[in-house]
C-alpha cells in the first residue's frame, strides 16, 4: 500500500488520514497505560481516552490498545455498554 498523496501530490509518510505523525509500534498503547494508571478510579470511554491524548482520530485504535492491555493485566473493561476502560488495581 502505498502513502496517501497530499494536496500537491506529493506522498505523506508518517501521518494519518487525519494529518497527525504517526507513533511508534506500541507507543499508543503506552501513553493509553500511562493515562489510565494517572487516573487509577476513573473509568474512560474510548473517545475520552483518544482526547485527553490529544488523538480525537485514533478512537479504534485506543479500543485496540486497551484490549492489549486487558490481555496483558494492565487495565479492565469497566462497563461492555458503553466500552468503558479502568487501570487494573494493584493488589
Amino acid at each position: 500500500m502505498s502513502p496517501t498523496p497530499a494536496a500537491g501530490g506529493q506522498p505523506r509518510r508518517g501521518h494519518t488520514p487525519a494529518g497527525q505523525v504517526r507513533l511508534p509500534d506500541g507507543a499508543l498503547r503506552e501513553l493509553v497505560r500511562a493515562h489510565l494508571d494517572a487516573f487509577p478510579h476513573t473509568d474512560f470511554s474510548p473517545a475520552e481516552l483518544a482526547n485527553a491524548l490529544g488523538r480525537p482520530g485514533s478512537r479504534g485504535a485506543v479500543i485496540n490498545a486497551c484490549r492489549r492491555l486487558i490481555a496483558d493485566g494492565a487495565a479492565v473493561l469497566a462497563c461492555a455498554r458503553p466500552q468503558r476502560f479502568r487501570a487494573k488495581p494493584h493488589a
